[in-house]
């Protein structure tokens, strides 16, 4: 293994280690947890075969809102901590480059983030299961067609998430490189994140069939400087409706997600370097 490599996975073991002993990572994973649950109290209503929806919109949403605050919160502050504890410099004194430090701090608060995705979308596997086969046993008794169900589509979903909160760790490291305080980091991080979210309608906006030119290529860039964290909500289709997924869909997502990775731990990086600890 390149020097370099085993530099990178150590700082990224002490990280996720240091992550999972928070007493909010804790917190976050329990209240997770507690909503995918809680979305089987909806049994007790006839829905028929829209309840799996809801249920599993339910913990959709549930999975991205904590694992969102999650990665920005925590990412800034396992960041800082080593800043504002000193210890940065003494880690930088070995040697370790700052490009290493940067991306072992990242795999280490991805790996955390990939244990959360995993637990809770194995929750929601279970919950979905269980109702699904519920429904199914009413529909034969009713002479219905069964709802669909796929969850090997759901574990490709939770993968789509688990990129999605990389490219949420990236950007909050990116930002956190050039912030004096945890607090900037955090809300600028959270901005971005929503921004992410609302990207696609700057496509919709700005983008237009008549614009040609060095005009359209301009308005492209300005419309893809911040990720479109709406392109990996595909859990609908992955899960409920496996047909309805476009041929080169999931290799464009998961594509764009890995080289906004990259772009912005190259930015945190360059960011970093110039920055006085």
């Amino acid at each position: 293994m390149p020097a370099a490599v085993a530099r990178a996975l150590w700082i990224a073991r002490i990280t996720f280690l240091e992550a999972i002993r928070q007493r909010f990572f804790a917190f976050l994973f329990v209240l997770g947890a507690a909503l995918v649950l809680a979305s089987g109290a909806v049994r007790v209503f006839d829905f028929g075969h829209s309840e799996l929806k809801f249920i599993a919109d339910f913990g959709f949403g549930g999975l991205f809102l904590f694992g969102s605050i999650l990665g920005v919160v925590m990412t800034a502050q396992l960041f800082f901590a080593e800043i504002d504890n000193r210890t940065a410099l003494t880690l930088l004194a070995k040697p370790l480059s700052r490009g290493e430090f940067l991306v072992g701090k990242f795999l280490g608060a991805w790996a955390v983030l990939g244990v959360f995705v995993a637990v809770l979308a194995l929750l929601l596997a279970a919950m979905l299961g269980w109702r699904a086969a519920e429904l199914a046993q009413l529909a034969a008794e009713r002479r219905l067609s069964p709802p669909e169900l796929d969850l090997a589509g759901l574990g490709l979903y939770a993968l789509l998430q688990w990129l999605r909160l990389g490219v949420v760790v990236a950007m909050v490291l990116a930002v956190a490189a050039a912030a004096r305080t945890f607090l900037f980091a955090v809300v600028v991080g959270a901005l971005a994140v929503l921004a992410g979210q609302l990207q696609w309608l700057s496509q919709e906006l700005l983008l237009k069939p008549a614009d040609a030119g060095l005009a359209r290529a301009g308005l492209w860039l300005l419309t893809h400087l911040l990720p479109n964290l709406q392109q990996f909500n595909l859990g609908d289709a992955l899960v409920l409706a496996p047909h309805q997924v476009a041929d080169g869909t999931l290799p464009w997502v998961f594509a764009s997600g890995l080289a906004y990775v990259v772009a912005f731990l190259a930015l945190a990086t360059f960011l970093f370097r110039r920055r006085e600890i």
